[in-house]
């Protein structure tokens, strides 16, 4: 008797060893995974090359009809803004403009990235130049299209999310923080960060002032236009 009940204590300890470690490491473990611990030693899948059409976007022609994921994780396409003005704003995460144009002075710099100085976030910039109009608008909806994450590799939709979290960027309020599904680097691509282009509500463009060398100024013409094209009827039928 004394050896049967020797060995029930010991079934009893391990049950409770057992019952312990796996109270103290299965939240632990959980815990480094949602922090994403154990990213390194997750294949990293490699996203399709895509060149919209036309790339880059044409003043005068209809916007190239994106496929995206918000930063919720919603897809959408750009099409599906149709019927309001929209702009959107080509980014490459580590560029200094972009981070100024998106709150670096006022949030602080996304990963410690160095923020272009003197320059203003855009939802400060707009008021100014838009004759009266503010942001946010349920007229105007604002696109950060985001084409370089921090190491000009293709961003993924935990960017947009972390980025859109770091500079107060919320669908709710058409401000949209996208990513593409597809690899939408190219030449063409990096000559366009940064900048912004201006779209009717029947998704052509209106205005360029993307790049170094812009066809239009930013607060001379785009910002600008932004309230005639929102006063401007909408065509249904579309083109």
């Amino acid at each position: 008797m004394k050896g049967h009940s020797s060995h029930y204590d010991a079934s009893i300890y391990a049950q409770v060893a057992l019952s312990l470690m796996t109270a103290i490491v299965v939240p632990v473990l959980l815990m480094f995974y949602h922090a994403g611990y154990f990213d390194a030693v997750k294949p990293v899948e490699t996203l399709r090359s895509y060149t919209p059409s036309p790339w880059p976007p044409i003043v005068g022609q209809r916007y190239p009809d994106l496929d995206l994921i918000d930063q919720n994780g919603r897809p959408f396409k750009i099409s599906n803004l149709r019927g309001r003005v929209i702009i959107v704003e080509p980014i490459g995460m580590n560029c200094p403009a972009c981070q100024a144009f998106s709150g670096g002075h006022h949030y602080g710099a996304y990963e410690n990235n160095p923020v272009q100085q003197y320059v203003k976030s855009f939802k400060e910039i707009f008021p100014l130049y838009a004759k009266g109009l503010k942001l946010p608008s349920r007229d105007v909806v604002f696109v950060q299209l985001l084409l370089y994450d921090m190491n000009m590799e293709p961003p993924r939709p935990k960017d947009a999310m972390e980025w859109a979290k770091h500079f107060k960027m919320d669908a709710r309020e058409n401000f949209y923080v996208a990513v593409s599904p597809y690899d939408l680097r190219s030449d063409a691509s990096f000559k366009m960060i940064p900048g912004f282009h201006l779209i009717d509500k029947n998704l052509i463009m209106r205005a360029d002032s993307s790049g170094h060398n812009p066809k239009h100024d930013l607060y001379r013409q785009l910002i600008p236009f932004v309230p005639k094209l929102v006063r401007a009827p909408f065509e249904y039928g579309g083109r």
